[in-house]
Order: structure tokens, then sequence, then C-alpha cells
């Protein structure tokens, strides 16, 4: 991405105004958006040209983001075109990514992260779903809890150790022997699942990567890449709930005028708007640090999902508590977008995790060098 871009070009602008131009036409209660994107091909939007894809980079995919936020559309896209996608790249061998990078830009196969357990770590540092060698074949055993869309996936990447201290991914098809998955509605209108593992037997193309491989970083790089494009769907939610609320208090009266006159309101709408702005401008920032160092990343990322849990909060509670009664219903949007805010907040990691891995940050360099001249570069406590 240039360094010195500062908002979507022009393509990311069109790639935005495609989403929304297919939410204006859809109804919100009876379709599955999904096919629609898969038409566009943004499941493949990670996805190098060569394998089918379309091979754009963060800033495209903070533009989609956003609009799905902007837009309502609540989709596997972030765990299956960019998680996952991201996982491929950096791990699986040219075979392997011939095989599974087309599937997905196609729909053919939607993809989730089966990572965390029941000990309830955002990223465990120690799994308990373990692997072991058999002949050419592997035994998976173990279980994952509260897999981000993973009721509706047709496969899923799973985490587990292998030996005494090595984490290793593997492809686990929804047709495998010995799996048991338990899907459930979340609170956001989409649907996770839990899997269990008994001695689920895979065969040897379904370890992903090779030995000596560091898969723990890559997984935080690609959760990091998620959860900047959650950061930008909540941007553009919370965007979403204060025109809807502006627009209210325009048209509402109370005591003979409308609400947006009185200068209380008024201040409120002010806040509600610079926290929005602000969650607009570190989601960008987060998804322009994702090629860079892990220092950067890190530092942007959190701050980032710090700032939109925090943002977003406020922007519900004012919504809700400014269209009164009805923003609890399900009836009005503001409701559910809420309640999808609240699921973008605790999705790889609450705001207190990622005030941990800032502090954790600073700990480990506590003077940050000064940006160069020019640089869009923020230092830590600026973004903290």
């Amino acid at each position: 991405m240039n360094p010195q871009q500062t908002e979507h070009d022009e393509d990311q602008r069109s790639l935005a105004e495609a989403i929304t131009s297919f939410a204006q036409r859809r109804d919100h209660a009876a379709t599955d958006p999904w096919p629609e994107l898969v038409a566009m091909g943004l499941p493949g939007l990670l996805v190098p040209e060569a394998l089918g894809g379309l091979g754009l980079d963060g800033g495209s995919m903070h533009a989609v983001m956003e609009s799905l936020g902007r837009n309502r559309l609540t989709t596997p896209f972030v765990v299956s075109a960019v998680l996952c996608t991201r996982l491929l790249l950096e791990l699986a061998d040219e075979g392997q990514q011939a095989r599974w990078l087309p599937a997905l830009s196609s729909g053919e196969h939607v993809l989730a992260f089966a990572h965390g357990e029941p000990q309830g770590e955002h990223l465990p540092r120690h799994l308990s779903t373990h692997a072991r060698r058999e002949g050419d074949d592997w035994i998976l055993s173990g279980r994952k809890t509260v897999v981000p869309h993973g009721g509706e996936s047709t496969a899923w990447l799973v985490s587990a150790r292998v030996g005494s201290n090595e984490t290793a991914l593997f492809w686990v098809d929804a047709a495998a022997t010995g799996l048991r998955v338990e899907r459930y509605p979340c609170i956001d209108g989409s649907t996770g699942a839990d899997l269990w593992f008994d001695e689920l037997r895979l065969p040897a193309a379904a370890w992903i990567g090779s030995t000596g491989m560091n898969v723990t970083t890559a997984i935080a790089a690609a959760t990091d890449a998620a959860t900047a494009g959650l950061c930008a769907e909540s941007a553009g939610l919370q965007s979403t709930l204060f025109d809807m609320t502006l627009d209210y208090v325009k048209t509402r009266r109370q005591f003979g005028v409308a609400l947006g006159s009185l200068q209380a309101i008024q201040h409120r709408l002010a806040e509600m708007l610079v926290a929005v702005e602000q969650s607009k401008s570190l989601s960008w920032l987060a998804a322009r640090s994702l090629d860079d160092d892990a220092t950067i990343r890190t530092r942007s990322v959190a701050a980032a999902k710090v700032r939109c849990a925090e943002s977003g909060r406020f922007i519900g509670l004012q919504s809700i508590h400014l269209h009164g009664g009805m923003g609890m219903t399900d009836e009005l949007p503001v409701g559910r977008c809420v309640k999808r805010l609240l699921a973008i907040a605790h999705s790889w990691g609450d705001a207190r995790h990622h005030v941990g891995r800032l502090v954790d940050l600073m700990r480990a360099t506590p003077t940050m060098t000064a940006p160069a001249p020019g640089s869009q570069s923020l230092s830590l406590a600026a973004v903290a």
C-alpha cells in the first residue's frame, strides 16, 4: 500500500460502492448476503490472481469490511477471506495453495479458524488439542470452542500441539469421520460452533506447512489482520448508528420541538461523531500496518481494537438512549447493530486483552523510535 495514502483510492471506493448497491436492493430479513459476495469475487480478495483471486491488499480489505459494517451485512468474510486465507498464504505449500485457495475464491469452501479452547484464552498459549503421527496419517484429539462463523463453514483450519511444544495447523473437512460439530446461533446473527475430535484420522496432506515453520507467528499475523478487519466493520457500524440517530433526533419532537434542537442532545451527538471518527482513523491505520514489522502491526491493531471496542459501546448506548425504548427492539436496526458491535468487541481479544498487548509492547520497547519526517506512523502513546 502507498505509505502516503490516507483514504480509499478509486478502486477501493468502487468495491465499497458495489457492496452498498447490493445492500440497498436486498431484503435484510430474508436474503443471505454471502452468495452475492461470492458472485462479486470478494472471497478471493487477498488470493493472488494466479490462483483465481483478486490479489488486493489491506486497504481493499478495509474498504470491504467498512462497507459491510455500514450496510449491516454479517458474513464469514473476515474469517474465510482474511484470516484463513492469510494462514494458507503464509503456511501452505504450493500444492495446498493451488488446491484450496481457488476453492475459497470461488465460494466452494467457507473456512473458519478453530483455535480457541475451553480454558477461555483469546489466543491460547498452551494447546490441549493435540495430534500424533500414525503411519502416514495424523490422529487428532481434543476440543475447540466458540469458533467464529464455525457453523457456516464447510471446513476448518484447526490448531493443535504436535510433540512437546510445536504448534501445527490441519485442514479438517466437515465430512471427516470422528468429528462432532455443535452449531448454535450467536447474538449477532452468525452461527458459531464447538468442535470435538475423537481420534480423528487425517491424511498427511491435511497438515499445513512443514517442520520448523513458525506457526505461532503466522497465527498472530493472521489474527491481527482479522482484528483490523473487524475494526473497519465496527467503524462502519458506528457510522450507520450515528447517521440513524442523527436523522431520528431531527424528526422526533418532544415538548413541541425537535429533539435535535436541544443543546444537550447536540453535545451528545458531537461526542458520538468524535468517537466515530477516531474509530475510522485507527481502523485505517491498523489496516495499513498489516505488512509492517510485528511491533508496528501489534501497536496499531491493538490500539484500534481498544478504541473501536470503547467507541462501539459508547455509540451503541447513546443510540439506544436517544431512540428510546424502541431502540432495544429487533424491529429497529439499532438493536441489531449494537449486538454486532458487542460481538466484535469480544472477538479475537477484548479491550482488556489488547491493552495488555500494548503494555507488554511498552515494557519490551520502553523508548520508541521517533517517526521519520513525513511518516504517518504514530507513537505508542498517541495510539494508546
